[in-house]
């Protein structure tokens, strides 16, 4: 063991040296973590990154725990199975691990296994340095699969030293489909329900409703990871990256951000709750959030581009499970919660969509998509009281945005109402629009 200081305090911590021995030892131990997988939810993106051959960088970005791992290790039984090396950079007894250790990895790998040329790295982003080791082990031609968990810095050092030479996939908590087939039950063909089919759809949805997508939760009932997540991603993504001095505000922020969930959210409302005096220290909190998948931010539609940023924006989470464990509060707004299932959809599909608000009505849609013409309106329950102020909004968004279909999403009610609009359960939308 060797001491060394951090950068960033006068503490003092003991790291390991980083160590041929160590490495092995490191490198046996995760190779016999990856357990079975014959009964692991093949993910939508594995044909995307299937179609490609030759010498590139592949790079997964997603919330941590979203099932970034388990997809490396299918794309390792699927195509690699006796040509590969893999490492997860996430390992406390490698706390220490730096550029220069790179070659004494690679050494190795090949005196552990002999010449591969397919490199899995899980979590290599806070690594400083790490990209211009995958940049040079691409010239040597190694085929590399890369985890991540920050947006922001991979795409970042990515763009300075590997334009061109990678491919970008971003992994999401289970969508309903991944959701089905986790609880082992058939996915029906698209458009075609029977009775018993549309009741059982409706009863799982109601459960993926609550639970949300992340994979542990879903397969192995572990709620209480839901709850630790938000400390996990503040001390592994943010902290030892970004030098943060409160990590208990930006934690306090992080949870008012969640709580208020299909919401518009100002810096102003955020500085006023916690009485925080720098507008720059609110902005770099929510750009974290964003940054390491947590939220995500949609923009009123204005037809001016200059005009987005004057409005404010709405705030989803990327998960419904992380909202019922983190802001109790939200959950008994079924509405909002049923809007965020729909917004997380959608950027799944890497859809442009926006929120629409009246500047001089009352009326407001949910969601707009421009290229695709089409406004969406999600209410929970429609019924008398609110059918014609739904309506409204939905009519006035497909007017002002030149859109031709309108869909009002709902729990379960489906009907055909004229002037474009067609009322449908929420699963059916999601089972019909999955990425391809």
């Amino acid at each position: 063991m060797v001491l060394k200081e951090k950068t960033f305090s006068a503490d003092v911590i003991l790291v390991n040296k980083i160590t041929k021995g160590l490495l092995g030892t490191v490198i046996k131990d995760q190779l016999m973590e990856f357990g079975v997988l014959k009964d692991s939810v093949p993910r939508s993106v594995f044909p995307e990154i299937a179609k490609y051959k030759g010498a590139a960088a592949f790079v997964v970005k997603g919330l941590r725990r979203c099932g970034k791992s388990t997809l490396l290790k299918q794309i390792i039984e699927a195509k690699f199975r006796e040509d590969f090396y893999y490492f997860n950079f996430d390992d406390e007894r490698i706390f220490g691990f730096s550029a220069e250790d790179f070659q004494t990895l690679m050494e190795t790998f090949i005196e552990m296994f002999g010449k591969r040329k397919n490199v899995f790295f899980d979590e290599i982003q806070n690594i400083k340095g790490w990209e211009l080791f995958v940049n040079r082990i691409l010239r040597q031609n190694y085929r590399v699969f890369i985890t991540g968990s920050n947006a922001n810095l991979l795409s970042k050092e990515l763009g300075t030293h590997l334009t061109g030479r990678h491919v970008d996939i971003e992994l999401y908590p289970f969508s309903f489909t991944e959701f089905l087939k986790a609880r082992k039950e058939k996915v029906p063909k698209k458009g075609f329900y029977s009775t018993d089919e549309k009741a059982l759809l409706s009863k799982r949805f109601k459960e993926y409703f609550e639970k949300g997508g992340m994979p542990e939760v879903i397969v192995f009932s572990n709620d209480a990871m839901l709850r630790g997540l938000i400390n996990d991603i503040i001390q592994k993504d943010i902290v030892t990256r970004y030098n943060l001095r409160k990590p208990a505000e930006l934690k306090a922020v992080l949870k008012f951000l969640i709580a208020n969930t299909a919401n518009s959210v100002t810096y102003r409302s955020i500085i006023n709750n916690f009485k925080i005096k720098s507008p720059n220290t609110v902005q770099k909190y929510t750009e974290y959030a964003e940054e390491t998948y947590l939220t995500f931010t949609v923009h009123k539609y204005e037809k001016k581009l200059k005009n987005f940023d004057k409005n404010p924006k709405k705030i989803y989470c990327i998960d419904n499970g992380i909202i019922r464990e983190n802001a109790p509060s939200i959950n008994e707004k079924k509405g909002a919660m049923l809007e965020n299932t729909i917004a997380v959809q959608l950027k799944r599909l890497g859809k442009e969509f926006y929120y629409y608000k009246g500047k001089t009505s009352s009326a407001e849609c949910d969601f707009v998509l421009p290229k695709e013409k089409q406004a969406i309106q999600v209410c929970y329950n429609l019924n008398e009281n609110n059918k014609e102020r739904e309506t409204k909004g939905m009519l006035e968004a497909m007017e002002k945005t030149k859109a031709k279909q309108g869909l009002i999403l709902t729990l379960g009610q489906e009907q055909q109402t004229g002037k474009g609009i067609t009322i449908k359960p929420a699963w059916q939308w999601l089972l019909e629009n999955e990425p391809s």
